[in-house]
């Protein structure tokens, strides 16, 4: 069976992906594409029709196209979005393939089964809703997902911490900086703003009624908003000074301890509901194998909370477990009916476009780069780390999901505690947010604290004592960093540069952060790698075999 998955359309994140018997051929989000962060009302036409390329296939191949979206109050959506996709001229004369609309929650929940390789397990999604749910606890067993309970609009944890986002100056997809900046400070002691119960849980006064999901989010994001304000203090005033480099505003927003405190309280909150969940999605499924899908699930810290819990024995998190996901999983749910689903577990987010070596070298030679083409490219890209260089890293197939995992990557010594706040400064982020480290999977288990395989930076864990000092750059002020675990089976030539670079300072450790700077999305093409190079101050971009650098 042949199943293209679709997300996003009209709203946030679209993103499409390629299902063939159960296997995913390719997957891809629509910003990477269209250049444009989380293609706000794009109908993913560019990530559909290189899906379908990447599988050498044609539209008239598909059997089913898979939605991930059923707004309740606009019942022709899945028209509306099938119209808009395929009388694109991109699909021009093909076929239209039937349509099946997959639940939003039960879209995130088979990305995150159906990719962990488990016959069993535990499911809980939580993200600020889809098809006006927006938390659901169920049980996966062999091809079969059981969403047994939901919970509405009006009990959204993903609204809660988004209120918070916004009470701190941040805006809609930026709650991972409040993650960074809660381990800044100790949470404040009061009531807990949900009522916990053996039946599940429920936000304490907010608003429930009306039919519009989009008019009680605007009321529910308003209460938690206004709740912020009474219990955690004065929301954060933003100004926008124009850059004078781009004749366009950016964005200022001046923290203090009390900010620092608001944001530690509020993810306290957060951990201790889910916390409570995961309790009861365990003990009602029988299996201490737990998955978690939805935007939540990017929470790492709340990920290694609950690791270290004691409820689960196994945690598996799908790396692209926000909306854009929703794409892969609405495919797996349809292949997964007839039986057909990943035997393995899906261990590798690298399922978008790639070039090769030899069409990125010739790229940059009709482009006049000044460029080389070193013998042993991971040991020539480690000298350069070594030595205090910050380098672009543009390798395979480009990542689904937020996280860089070694193909689209940001690459800094880690053993330089300076690095955090250079390479923040490439990027354009706050000094205060923390950069991830990148570890061969072999010395994993040495160098930080965790039973996980941590294959997607999706889990933050303590780094051991006897690691923390010769790795400050990626060691958060709290102690703990969120790895990424790197197998040569997986990423051989990002393994490789990880070999080269124990041999020269001692641990298989690289500093790694996304390859893009501020407001824009990950890199995905060659061009965009190039372009994003000389558009800041990294040292030399390694793209495929080629080294490009700087003329001086």
């Amino acid at each position: 069976m042949i199943v293209l998955g679709i997300s996003g359309g009209f709203g946030h994140d679209a993103a499409a992906a390629l299902v063939v018997d159960g296997e995913i051929v390719a997957a891809v989000e629509e910003e990477r594409l269209v250049r444009r962060k989380h293609a706000y009302g794009q109908a993913p036409v560019h990530s559909a029709r290189w899906c379908l390329a990447q599988g050498g296939i044609r539209l008239d191949d598909v059997d089913v196209l898979a939605l991930s979206w059923q707004p309740t109050e606009q019942p022709d959506w899945p028209l509306l979005l099938h119209e808009s996709l395929l009388s694109h001229p991109f699909f021009a004369g093909s076929a239209r393939p039937a349509i099946e609309v997959v639940g939003h929650a039960r879209a995130h929940a088979a990305a995150s089964y159906y990719c962990s390789g488990f016959e069993d397990a535990a499911i809980l999604t939580v993200d600020g809703q889809g098809d006006s749910i927006s938390t659901t606890l169920g049980v996966g067993g062999g091809d079969i997902i059981d969403l047994q309970q939901e919970f509405g609009i009006g009990d959204s944890l993903g609204f809660f911490y988004l209120a918070l986002t916004n009470h701190l100056g941040f805006e809609l997809g930026e709650e991972g900086k409040v993650m960074g900046l809660a381990s800044y400070a100790s949470p404040s002691d009061f009531p807990l703003p949900f009522d916990l119960t053996n039946e599940g849980y429920r936000a304490i006064g907010t608003p429930r009624n009306g039919s519009d999901p989009y008019a009680l989010y605007r009321s529910v994001v308003a209460h938690w908003r206004g709740w912020c304000e009474r219990t955690l203090g004065p929301p954060v005033r933003v100004s926008y000074p124009l850059d004078p480099l781009q004749s366009r505003a950016t964005v200022e927003v001046q923290l203090a301890p009390p900010q620092e405190r608001a944001a530690a309280t509020g993810q306290a909150i957060l951990e201790q509901t889910l916390l409570h969940l995961v309790g009861l999605a365990v003990e009602r499924s029988g299996s201490r194998r737990l998955v978690i899908g939805g935007g939540v699930g990017l929470n790492c810290s709340a990920n290694g909370v609950i690791e270290r819990s004691g409820l689960v024995d196994d945690l598996y998190v799908f790396p692209a477990s926000g909306d854009a996901g929703t794409s892969v999983g609405a495919a797996l749910s349809v292949s997964a009916a007839s039986g057909q689903r990943p035997r393995r577990p899906v261990e590798s987010a690298a399922l978008g476009p790639a070039y090769s070596d030899a069409a990125t070298a010739d790229l940059v030679r009709d482009l006049g780069l000044t460029a080389e083409r070193p013998s042993d490219i991971a040991d020539h890209a480690a000298e350069r780390i070594a030595r205090g260089e910050v380098i672009g890293w543009f390798q395979g197939r480009c990542e689904i999901g937020p996280r860089a995992l070694g193909n689209r990557s940001i690459l800094a010594d880690p053993g330089d505690a300076g690095n955090r706040n250079r390479v923040n400064a490439i990027k354009g982020r706050e000094r205060w947010r923390p950069l991830a480290p990148s570890i061969l999977g072999s010395a994993g288990h040495e160098i930080v604290d965790t039973h996980g395989r941590a294959p997607f930076m999706l889990t933050a864990c303590p780094v051991r004592a006897s690691a923390q000092d010769a790795l400050p750059a990626v060691v958060h002020v709290d102690g703990t960093c969120r790895p990424q675990f790197v197998r040569p089976e997986s990423n051989p030539r990002y393994a490789a540069l990880l070999q080269r670079l124990e041999e020269r300072r001692g641990l298989p450790v690289v500093l790694n952060t996304s390859f893009n700077v501020a407001g824009e999305p990950l890199v995905c093409t060659p061009y965009d790698a190039i372009r994003t190079f000389f558009a800041s101050s990294l040292n030399a971009l390694v793209i495929g075999d080629t080294v490009v650098l700087k003329q001086r």
